[in-house]
C-alpha cells in the first residue's frame, strides 16, 4: 500500500466517515485464512494495541504470543492496532507521524512468525471503546469472533484500570464488566509481566498493587498474566527514541532489521526527546 493510500485511510478515520480502517491484510479473506473452505463457527483474534513509535522487539514478542491454554491451539488471526487519538499523548515534533507508524507496523507483520497478521487504525482513545468499535467492524464484515484477546504490557494494564479514563470508579467498573463479560464484548486481556530487574521498593509495591486489583478478573480467566523474553521485556519505544537522539547505536538491537532500516531511511527520532 502506498503512502497516498495510507493517507486516505487516515483521513477517513479523522473525518469520521469510517470507524475502523484495515490498512494491511495478508489475504483478501482476512481474518479467514485461504485454506478455510468455510467460515469457522467463531474466530479467536489477538489484538496488539500500541503507539508503535517505533515498533520494538517487545512489540514483536507480544504480538507473537500464543494462547496461554495451548490445548486451544493458536489464534486464528492477529491484528496490530493503532489509535490515531491517544487518551494520553499528542504528537510531538520528534515523533513518527501516523503514516510512518502505519508503514512500520506493516513491516513488523513480516517478522511475526504467524502469517495471518493485519494492521488497522481507528479513532478511539480507550480500550473499551476500541473493543466495541472492532467488534462492530468485524460483524459488519460478516466475521464473527467468539472473543478478542487484547495483548498489552504491564504499564498498559495500569491505564486500563485507571478511573480517570472513565470519569469515575463506578463507570470504570461498569465499562470493564461489559468489556470482559460473556454477556458483553467477551474480551480477554493477555498481559506481559513487567521486567524483573527492579523487585524492591516503590516499583515492586506498585506492581503488586495492580496485580491485586485484577485478582478477581485473573481468577475468572478474563485477565491472563504471561511471560515474554526477559530481554524483550526491558525494551521500550521511549528508550529507542532517546538512544537515537543522542547517537547511541545500541538502539538497533531493540528493533527488527526492517524497522531499523526504515528509521534510518526516514531520519526518524533525531530531534532530542
Amino acid at each position: 500500500m502506498s503512502s497516498k493510500t495510507y493517507k486516505a485511510c487516515l483521513e477517513h478515520i479523522q473525518e469520521g466517515s469510517s470507524q475502523v480502517e484495515l490498512i494491511y491484510k495478508p489475504y483478501p479473506s482476512w481474518p479467514l485464512q485461504p485454506e478455510f473452505l468455510a467460515s469457522p463457527s467463531y474466530l479467536r483474534i489477538s489484538v496488539l494495541d500500541s503507539s508503535f513509535n517505533p515498533p520494538t522487539l517487545a512489540h514483536l514478542a507480544l504480538s507473537s504470543l500464543k494462547p496461554h491454554d495451548t490445548k486451544e491451539g493458536d489464534y486464528d488471526a492477529r491484528l496490530l492496532l493503532l489509535s490515531v487519538r491517544n487518551a494520553d499523548k499528542q504528537l510531538e515534533p520528534s515523533d513518527a507521524t501516523h503514516i510512518q507508524r502505519m508503514e512500520m507496523m506493516t513491516l513488523l507483520t513480516h517478522d511475526i512468525l504467524h502469517a495471518n497478521t493485519a494492521v488497522a487504525i481507528l479513532d478511539e482513545p480507550t480500550f473499551v471503546g476500541k473493543s466495541a468499535a472492532l467488534l462492530s467492524f468485524l460483524h459488519v464484515s460478516s466475521v464473527y469472533t467468539d472473543r478478542t484477546y487484547v495483548l498489552q504490557g504491564f504499564d498498559t494494564l495500569e491505564r486500563l484500570l485507571s478511573p480517570r479514563y472513565y470519569g469515575s470508579a463506578e463507570l470504570m467498573s461498569q465499562a470493564l464488566r461489559k468489556f470482559l463479560s460473556v454477556d458483553g464484548d467477551n474480551s480477554r486481556v493477555v498481559c506481559a509481566r513487567r521486567t524483573m530487574l527492579r523487585k524492591n521498593g516503590a516499583d515492586a509495591e506498585k506492581e503488586q498493587r495492580i496485580t491485586d486489583s485484577v485478582r478477581g478478573f485473573v481468577e475468572e480467566g478474563r485477565i491472563v498474566l504471561m511471560n515474554i523474553d526477559e530481554d524483550a521485556r526491558k525494551m521500550s519505544s521511549t528508550e529507542v527514541r532517546a538512544k537515537i537522539s543522542r547517537g547511541d547505536e545500541s538502539w538497533r538491537s531493540m528493533v527488527t532489521e526492517r524497522i531499523a532500516e526504515y528509521i534510518v531511511a526516514h531520519s526518524l527520532y533525531l530531534t532530542p526527546v
